[in-house]
This record gives structure tokens, sequence and C-alpha cells, in this order.
């Protein structure tokens, strides 16, 4: 895999089910690990309770506010909050705003997409679908709406994990390298798949060069310009664009602006907060971190720096 940039403009749109759906990165790009759209949901809107046999699927809502579902309980997520659904579990979620509803959402492995894709046929020309198709459809993706088809709970398996969901005062948050970094889901809550993070970098600030052995690292601008070095150039990014970095890819980022950048960022598989909570520690040390010390941190957790 190659590192990529999408701007946001750039990302196709699919339309059904009363939501529109921008597709950032898909299984082709991501070696069929992991699906990424914007999905944009009108007030009142939201699907059917649901289970996924092969996804695990995760959000963190932009704008609006959403309702989610965990298969007993409601709960009002607002914007900065993040869900964690893992596969074979009963969700939904609702708009339960007055105004459009705008997530991230993941599911891992890829295929949503194609499930989308297949369902956008359904809804053309402002037609009702044809609704034993739409099942016919989810059933082929192992996506399942047992308050449909009732018979369709017998395919439901049990979660390994359950459902994590964690609101914007709720994150973890670390300094390290003159970053700030919020913790929003990390491996304990993902079994491992994902960490998802919320980073604040100062005007100036950015890591030196580097690359990680182990991890996949995606990043999605929510507030400023950020300038990326990826694939031997440096490209800049605005809020709503998407840059991937596949392991062993050289890259680092800068902010070159006069005011702190924002970034919605994830690694996988997780194990990158564990990495930062070490830093954090000598950082915090009584007169500055040995930056050997961290150095040796990072390389313990498969992140080599390189010459710039």
């Amino acid at each position: 895999m190659k590192p990529i940039f999408i701007e946001s403009s750039q990302a196709p749109v699919i339309r059904a089910y009363g939501d529109e759906l921008h597709v950032h990165l898909d299984g082709t790009q991501t070696g069929g690990a992991f699906t990424m759209v914007t999905d944009i949901t009108p007030p009142g809107g939201g699907p059917p309770p649901h289970f996924h046999r092969h996804e695990d699927e995760w959000f963190y809502v932009l704008e609006g506010q959403a309702g989610f579902f965990d298969g007993e309980t409601w709960t009002g997520v607002r914007p900065g909050g993040a869900v964690f659904m893992p596969k074979h579990s009963l969700h939904t979620f609702q708009n339960a705003g007055d105004t459009p509803l705008k997530q991230i959402v993941h599911t891992t492995p890829s295929g949503m997409e194609t499930f989308f894709r297949k369902s956008a046929a359904e809804f053309q020309d402002g037609k009702a679908p044809d609704m034993p198709r739409i099942l016919e459809i989810g059933a082929e993706h192992g996506i399942h709406f047992p308050t449909i088809a009732p018979e369709s709970m017998a395919q439901r398996g049990q979660p390994a994990l359950p459902p994590a969901i964690v609101q914007p005062h709720q994150g973890r948050i670390l300094h390290a390298f003159g970053e700030e970094v919020t913790i929003l889901l990390d491996g304990t809550q993902t079994g491992g798949a994902v960490t998802l993070f919320v980073e604040t970098t100062p005007p100036g600030g950015g890591p030196p060069p580097h690359f990680h052995e182990r991890e996949d690292e995606w990043f999605h601008v929510l507030e400023g310009c950020v300038s990326f070095y990826t694939g031997g150039q440096w490209t800049d990014a605005h809020p709503g664009d998407v840059v991937f970095v596949p392991r062993q890819s050289v890259h680092t980022f800068r902010n070159n602006t006069g005011h702190p950048v924002r970034m919605l960022i994830h690694t996988a598989p997780s194990g990158f907060e564990t990495f930062f909570a070490e830093a954090a520690e000598e950082f915090a040390q009584p007169g500055g971190p040995d930056m050997d010390r961290c150095m040796a941190i990072a390389a313990s957790h498969g992140i080599h720096f390189v010459q710039g």
C-alpha cells in the first residue's frame, strides 16, 4: 500500500437510506483493512436496529446531536464523542437534533462501502425501496435487521467486547513532544484493533520524520491547515481532508500556521496509546525529558525517527 491524500471534495458520494455518505477510504486503498466515510443523516434519520456479523464499527460525532442504542439503552452523544460497536452487537443511531448529524464512521474489515453502493440502486429516482431486496443485500454482507426480519436474529453471534461510548470530556489527555493527545478509544476497548485520538498541534509543532513498523495511521483534519510529508513530498491538508499512511512509510506533519490545529487520528492495530503514555511520563519529569530515553521508548514500540 502507498500513502494516500484525499481532499474532502474528492471523496465519492453514495446516497441511500436517506443518508449521504462520503467515502474517504475503502478496501481497495487499505488492503481490505477498513472503510472510512463521513455519514450525513437528516433530522429524525437513522437505520433500524441491526448487527454486523463481519465488522466492528465505530463513530466520531462531528456535528449535531446523536442518539446511540447499544442493544439495551439509548445514550446521547455530543460532537467530539466516540462510539465503538463490536461485531454481533445489536445497535443503531438516530439524529436526535433538528440539524443534520455529521459523523465519521469506520468499519473493519472493509466491505460496508460495497453494501451501500448496492443499496443505493434501490433508492434511485425517489422510489420506495424494495425491502426484501434491501434485506437480501444486507444478508449478503452479514448485516441483519431483526426488527424487520425477526428470523435473522438466529444469525447473530456473541459479541467478544462490550460497546463503548466516550463523551468529549471523558477522553484521557496526554502531553508529550509539545503535542496534546486526547485518547477516545484504545486497545482495551477495541480488542487491540484500533486506537482513536484527537491531537492538537501548536504553531510550529509536529514530529520529526518517522515510520511505524506495526501500525497503519490515518488522519482527518478537524481544524486548521496541516502540512503533511508523505511519498517524498509536502501537501497541505485542510478540514475534511484525509491522509492515509501505511506502516513502514516515512512521514511527518507540521503546523506552519499561527494557530493550533486539530486532527482526528487512528492507528491500527492499537498500541500508540501505550507509547504516548510512556513518553508523557518522561516529559513530565522534573527538568524535562531525557530525549535518548524518549527515542528508546519509541523504538520499543516500533516507531523509528529518520533524518529529515
